[in-house]
């Protein structure tokens, strides 16, 4: 879907919200970023200097040249001159948690209901500019999550909601995976995923070709976006499973796994597979380098301060239980290093054929941190080949043009929801600079660096005092 550059004069013009604001139940007052350099993110759109964006009912209302810009009585007047304004941006592969999944995930059936609190889980996404993410395997649980966000009763990222299907004897607990055996299991898991309120499908490993085919037909009917593994690893029917409808792989690894041994001959078949089928790719390439460095490197865990953000019985997990870092020896570090090269190749390619390639993480798997790990995957995308911008979009506008909501969010646009990132420097320069946040804006609510780094200090407290034996807060 393309988008007009918006024009570099235009009057302040006011947009009703259609849609409930997410994070906030009370009436936010109008906003005014002046002065800014304003990065739109739209397909045509170059950079636009000395700007002023008015926000109002937590929509962009206003976009026009600093120079004839008239700021109304009673509107927060904010000074972004040498700043940078881009849209917030979106992590397309994550796992958020909540009590049960912990218990699933942690395999400890006596975790006490009340051990994940939404808010937690959610600051850090925010913290880090992290406004939208694609929860690939929700549960009934996260449906409230994001019940939660969207009447503003926590302030979080939107959730896209995908039910993750796997075939006999799935990898995942049924609870956080569905299972279907037949593809009448098939068709019918799909229509109870969206009766249910899910929005897209995660396709998985165990999936027999039938069944998946199934799957997917019956997702295109009910306008459901599909994404996931590519299933029957080592069967030398990769090909077969790019049918209309599966609409993106997970992970860049995924193609490395379909021989016993990664075939970068292969990589130009692959990037003609996706890009006949319209398939784009989600790269989840920090992912790898990072149990590469962990299992290489354990010691490398205790180096990251990141980790102190994670809910405390996982951070425990992964410092101490790690399972990646038990079963590393040097043919599986070997292997993982041949994975890594592998990513960087295929992505390459995939972005030299014009095959979209979105930021995802895979978090929380150990080593993964919210909100934290997608910097680490834009920096990942930028020295693998793509261009900043690439990496940018890859963040921005095309995660919301494949879930469908780009008429919503994704650019900086009139009418466009005000999810927004406010930089200290250019992150078309250097998309590390994506980190440099003077303010997150969530649907217009302005939440400066010194508000963010308050709250996160406060989770930090508190992780540290229950992962020192302290009791958590009860409410």
């Amino acid at each position: 879907m393309h988008f007009r550059c918006p024009a570099l004069a235009l009057p302040s013009l006011i947009f009703a919200s259609t849609i409930t604001l997410g994070q906030t139940t009370q009436a936010l007052p109008p906003l005014a970023i002046e002065h800014v350099t304003l990065l739109p993110m739209t397909v045509d759109c170059p950079v636009l200097h000395d700007q002023t964006v008015t926000l109002r009912d937590g929509r962009i209302v206003g976009i026009e040249a600093s120079t004839g810009a008239k700021v109304g009585a009673g509107v927060r007047r904010i000074d972004g001159a040498g700043k940078y304004l881009m849209p917030s941006l979106t992590d397309a592969h994550v796992h958020l948690e909540n009590d049960r999944v912990l218990r699933m995930f942690l395999k400890n059936p006596n975790i006490p209901t009340g051990t994940i609190r939404t808010e937690d889980i959610f600051l850090p996404y925010v913290a880090s500019g992290v406004l939208q993410v694609f929860d690939l395997s929700a549960t009934s649980e996260t449906v409230g999550q994001r019940d939660e966000v969207e009447s503003g009763r926590v302030v979080g990222p939107h959730i896209a909601l995908a039910a993750m299907i796997d075939g006999p004897d799935p990898f995942w607990p049924v609870g956080m995976t569905r299972v279907a055996a037949t593809p009448s299991d098939g068709r019918q898991a799909v229509r109870d995923a969206s009766a249910e309120g899910y929005e897209i499908i995660k396709v998985y490993s165990k999936l027999d070709l039938q069944t998946f085919t199934a799957i997917v037909d019956e997702a295109r009917r009910l306008h459901m976006p599909v994404v996931g593994h590519i299933p029957q690893r080592g069967r030398g029917i990769t090909e077969k499973f790019f049918q209309p409808g599966f609409g993106m792989v997970a992970h860049a690894e995924e193609f490395a796994q379909q021989t016993n041994v990664p075939a970068e001959a292969d990589i130009p078949r692959y990037v003609e597979m996706a890009k006949r089928n319209g398939a784009w790719l989600t790269g989840t390439l920090s992912l790898d380098e990072r149990l590469l460095e962990e299992t290489s490197h354990p010691e490398s865990l205790k180096a990251r301060s990141e980790l102190r953000f994670l809910t405390p019985l996982v951070y425990a997990m992964v410092t101490e239980h790690n399972p990646y870092v038990a079963q590393a020896n040097a043919n599986y570090v070997g292997y993982l290093r041949t994975i890594v090269a592998f990513n960087r190749k295929l992505v390459q390619a995939f972005a030299a054929a014009g095959i979209p390639v979105l930021a995802g993480t895979d978090t929380p798997v150990p080593g993964m941190v919210a909100g934290f790990a997608l910097h680490d995957e834009l920096e990942a995308m930028a020295r693998y080949g793509l261009s900043n911008r690439q990496v940018l979009e890859g963040a921005t506008r095309l995660p919301a043009e494949w879930l469908g909501v780009a008429g919503d969010r994704g650019v900086i646009a009139l009418g466009k929801r005000a999810d927004l990132l406010l930089l200290d420097a250019d992150p078309i320069a250097d998309v590390a600079n994506t980190r440099k946040i003077t303010a997150v804006v969530v649907g217009g609510r302005f939440l400066s660096r010194s508000d963010l780094d308050r709250e996160m200090q406060a989770l930090d407290d508190r992780y540290a005092r229950i992962r020192n034996g302290g009791a958590a807060e009860t409410h």
